[in-house]
Parts: C-alpha cells; structure tokens; sequence
C-alpha cells in the first residue's frame, strides 16, 4: 500500500528536529513519489489543502511547517495584537445606508398613495 503525501509530510516531519518551509517539504514528497512534472503541479495545491486542513500540522511564521504536537502554545496561540482592524466591512455599511434610505422613499411613496 503507497503513503499519500500527506502522511509522507507527517513522517518526514516526525523525523525532523524542526519544521521545515513548504517548498522543501513538497520537494521531498515530490522526490519520493517521483511526480512527473505536469502532476506535481496539480498536486502540489492539493498537498498545501490537505496540509492546512489537517489538524495534525502547523504553519509558523514564512511558511514553515511543522507538527502541532510538537510546538509549546505559545506557539500556536494567535496574537489578536497582530491583526488590525480591518475597514472590510465600509462597503457592506455603505450599502445597509443606501438601503435603509431606499426603504424610507419606498415608505414615504406609499404614504402619499394612500393620501390619493
């Protein structure tokens, strides 16, 4: 039975002393399963999927890869201080104004219907 790459990754890192960055991890998986070029590509954004998406790992700062198990709290914990508050949502506020105006016409016209 073949490994899947992500439990290729999951070995190799179990092996490592520290984590290591994406690129050399997908190199080393690509080695090992012997991709031809064309499928390595396709499979190479899979592989990240899979790895973010698996609970076993851990992406730390410049797309270094690691095992959560192995990393202290302090590692995995997100600093809030780090994200900024985002204005994202001015656009959305906008729009609830133009309709909550658009509703205050539509009720002011129908008002002045009823007074015909």
């Amino acid at each position: 039975m073949s490994l899947k790459a992500i439990d290729i990754a999951y070995n190799k890192l179990l092996n490592e002393k520290e984590g290591m960055s994406f690129k050399e991890l997908w190199s080393s998986i690509n080695n090992e399963l012997g991709y031809d070029e064309k499928i390595a590509s396709r499979k190479k954004s899979q592989f990240y999927t899979d790895l973010t998406l698996d609970g076993r790992f851990i992406m730390l700062e410049n797309n270094v890869w690691n095992l959560k198990s192995r990393c202290k709290y302090q590692q995995i914990e997100i600093d809030e201080d780090e994200f900024e508050e985002s204005d994202d949502f001015d656009d959305e506020d906008e729009f609830d104004d133009e309709d909550e105006e658009e509703n205050e016409e539509e009720s002011e016209d129908e008002s002045e219907e009823e007074e015909y």
